[in-house]
Parts: C-alpha cells; sequence; structure tokens
C-alpha cells in the first residue's frame, strides 16, 4: 500500500508508482531500501529536530529582530503582515528575555532607495510606491519593540540577508557571538536568508518557529522543514527563553536519547554477530 507521503509526492512531481527507483537501484543499508522508503526517510528527516547539533550557552548568542518595522508591522502600512503583527507580544517576551540574560539584541531594518533598489521595484509594488523608502517613518523600527539606546541597529540593509552588504558580521564576531537566535518577518525571504548565510559563515543557527511570520503559512512551514533538516535548530520563543535562563534542556536531553540509541544499536550487532 503506497502511504500519503509517497503519494504526495507522486502527484507533486506527475509520476506513477512504477516509475520509482526500486531496492536493487536506491539503497542506504539500514536507513532506506528503494526509492519509496527514500522518499519517506526524508520526510521523517524534514520533520525531525536535531536538538543534538550544539548547546545553547547564552553567554555565546545573539538575538536578530529581523526588519519589525513599520510598514511591515504595522497593520495600517502598505507592507503589513499580519501575523508579524500578531507575534508582537511574543516577539516582545523573547527581546526582554535577552535584554535579562545580557543577551545582545540586534535589530535590522530593510531600507530601500532609488540607486539600491535592486529590481525590488518590479517585484515589489509598494516598494515602487515608497515603502521601507530609506529615511523614512516607514523604514524605522516598529514602535511596539523600539530598540533601547545603544543596541544596535543595521540600516544599511538593502537586501533580504541581513548580512549582505551590511557590518552585521563584523559587529556579531567583536562581541564573540557563536549562536544567532534568528527572529523576524518576512520568514522565508529575509529571516531564511539571514539564517542561510549566517550557517554558511559559521554560526549556530537557532529559528524561533513561533517569533518568526510570513504572508503564507505554506511558506513559513517550508522554511522551517528546511531550517530543521540542515540548517539549525527549530524552536518556540518559551523554550529559547528557558533555554537562556536555566540550561538547554532540550540538547542534553537529545545527547542522552542518541547516545542510548547508539548503544541499543551496537547491542543489537553484538547479538547478531554472536
Amino acid at each position: 500500500m503506497t502511504s500519503k507521503v509517497v503519494s504526495d509526492f507522486l502527484s507533486m512531481y506527475n509520476r506513477t508508482e512504477e516509475e520509482l527507483l526500486t531496492p536493487e537501484q536506491l539503497e542506504s543499508k539500514g536507513v532506506f531500501s528503494g526509492e519509496k522508503e527514500f522518499i519517506e526517510f526524508a520526510e521523517r528527516d524534514y520533520n525531525t529536530d536535531k536538538h543534538w547539533t550544539f548547546e545553547i550557552k547564552k553567554e555565546e548568542c545573539a538575538l536578530l529582530v529581523i526588519d519589525m518595522q513599520e510598514d511591515f508591522v504595522n497593520p495600517s502600512h502598505p507592507m503589513a503582515v499580519p501575523e508579524a503583527y500578531r507575534m508582537v507580544p511574543r516577539m516582545k517576551k523573547m527581546i526582554e528575555a535577552c535584554r535579562e540574560q545580557g543577551v545582545p539584541v540586534i535589530f535590522t531594518a530593510h531600507n530601500i532607495a532609488e540607486d539600491c533598489n535592486h529590481g525590488f521595484y518590479e517585484f515589489w509594488e509598494p516598494i515602487k510606491n515608497g515603502a521601507i523608502k530609506e529615511g523614512t517613518p516607514g523604514a524605522d523600527i516598529y514602535s511596539g519593540i523600539y530598540p533601547l539606546p545603544g543596541e544596535r541597529v543595521i540600516r544599511t540593509k538593502h537586501a533580504y540577508c541581513s548580512f549582505s552588504g551590511t557590518d552585521l558580521d563584523y559587529v556579531l564576531r567583536n562581541l564573540g557571538v557563536k549562536t544567532l537566535i534568528i527572529s523576524g518577518t518576512l520568514t522565508n525571504f529575509c529571516c531564511e536568508s539571514t539564517a542561510r548565510t549566517g550557517y554558511f559563515l559559521n554560526y549556530n543557527i537557532v529559528f524561533g518557529e513561533d517569533i518568526n511570520a510570513t504572508d503564507s503559512a505554506l511558506a513559513h512551514e517550508a522554511t522551517l522543514r528546511t531550517m530543521r533538516r540542515g540548517f539549525g535548530r527549530v524552536m518556540p520563543g518559551e523554550r529559547i527563553a528557558s533555554a537562556l535562563k536555566d540550561g538547554d534542556a532540550l540538547y542534553q536531553e537529545a545527547v542522552q536519547a542518541r547516545a542510548e540509541l547508539k548503544n541499543n544499536a551496537d547491542d543489537a550487532r553484538l547479538l547478531r554477530q554472536a
């Protein structure tokens, strides 16, 4: 019987079951045998939280609050994202948790001008009409979570990625940061782009599943799946705050569970060889 995961795969790629590779053609011993099992393995992996990959240590962290600006958050503004507006209370809790634990909070603000629009005018009509225009009130950080005096705001951001053309990497390295907590909007554009580049620059990535927001639930989930499978740890804001305050229990539990799984596998292997 074909599982829903395999059926959905076949539908998406317009293929028949007969076209799938057989166990003789595709196999990874102990992991999958044949393309059906491969598809199901991949699906499980996209939904597996890999909390064992690194430990969250507050002295190594920084919170990035990405593009939570008036034009993106305020419902009366032209590019407002309703879910970004709704998550402001959770975002405020995350920001306050970091401040209380001495974790740097760094804000970014996407600014566009005539001489640095890089095609944004063609993709985004509201930007062409003046949204997030450099130097305007709409491009400033949303009033409900405005930075404290002395908190860093990256305002030279002209692209989706917060590292592109900015001094963010210098700021982070100067602070001794090794782990980035990603929050903001849009999940699948600026937040995902920043997380990817941060990972490529050898930062650990913690991606907040409920402190990032976008205009499509499907796009939000797609980013979480990608982050979870190969870029970082996906966690709700409350669990991130708990790890900063009380230690990373999820990491400890995951490491212990993996060690037990390996021991059980080794025992089973020895029994087979006996």
